[in-house]
């Protein structure tokens, strides 16, 4: 999959982005709980810090992020180059499964039973994509460190948006990062899915380029681990929040409307 891999700059400049975004969120994290009672919410903003933060540091390689909206309330970006005919997402490797992409993983690290409807047609841009007839095993990354569902970013998208993108684009990737037991990033992956199979095929390990300049670095500190830890007390399910539609859910609200 060498040849479908991101300019060197561009993949620099998504690893800049996810661990500002993510120092970033660190910060206002630790803003809320020193000045509210209350500041549990704020666990759910941390992709739209890293989402922000990759959408500036990449608008200089022509990457343009794009608003989205995802259930009722959720947004977020797509980032697309239409020069380069480009769509990825960024996901946390927590809720992402190679071996099922339009589904991925639950908050206790099991396999989602449910498709996630906008998922397929993204997949679909692929189709031109010469993937290989056989690949290793992919082994998913697992942390058992509880986090709260502001990463489940299980996004539903309208099938008509995700057709016409379709249309638009020849690339998609999957950008995923893992974040470890003391809540920092070891990890960051670039990723293309088969619509043939529905798995995701490593691209490139982008992890190299993690503490590689002195900005990366992020000291955690025990406050900071605190408050993040009280977060993880409780796990949720994101169809209790109309965060995650699945295609059932589609399904039934078509027939109710």
């Amino acid at each position: 999959m060498k040849d479908y891999r991101l300019s060197e700059k561009l993949s620099e400049g998504i690893v800049d982005g996810i661990i500002e975004g993510y120092k970033d969120y660190l910060r206002v994290r630790k803003e809320a709980a020193r000045q509210l009672k209350v500041h549990g919410a704020y666990a759910w903003v941390k992709g739209n810090h890293i989402d922000h933060h990759i959408a500036v540091q990449c608008a200089k390689f022509g990457v343009e992020g794009k608003l989205s909206k995802a259930g009722v309330t959720w947004q977020y970006l797509q980032f697309q180059m239409e020069e380069d005919k480009v769509l990825f997402l960024v996901k946390n490797a927590r809720y992402f499964d190679p071996k099922a992409v339009d589904k991925g993983m639950d908050a206790y690290g099991r396999p989602r039973t449910k498709k996630v409807t906008y998922m397929e047609n993204l997949v679909g841009i692929n189709q031109g994509v010469k993937f290989p007839k056989e690949v290793e095993t992919i082994k998913h990354e697992k942390s058992f460190q509880l986090e709260l569902l502001e990463d489940l970013q299980v996004v539903s998208i309208s099938k008509e948006d995700t057709v016409e993108l379709a249309k638009e684009y020849n690339r998609f990737y999957i950008v995923t990062y893992q974040i470890d037991e003391e809540f920092l990033i070891n990890s960051i992956k670039l990723w293309m899915p088969n619509p043939g199979n529905n798995k995701a095929y490593l691209v490139e390990d982008l992890s190299n380029f993690i503490n590689t300049k002195t900005s990366h670095i992020i000291e955690m500190e025990e406050e900071t681990k605190a408050i993040l830890q009280s977060s993880t007390e409780v796990e949720y399910d994101a169809s209790s929040y109309d965060i995650a539609l699945t295609e059932d859910d589609n399904d039934e609200a078509a027939e109710e409307s």
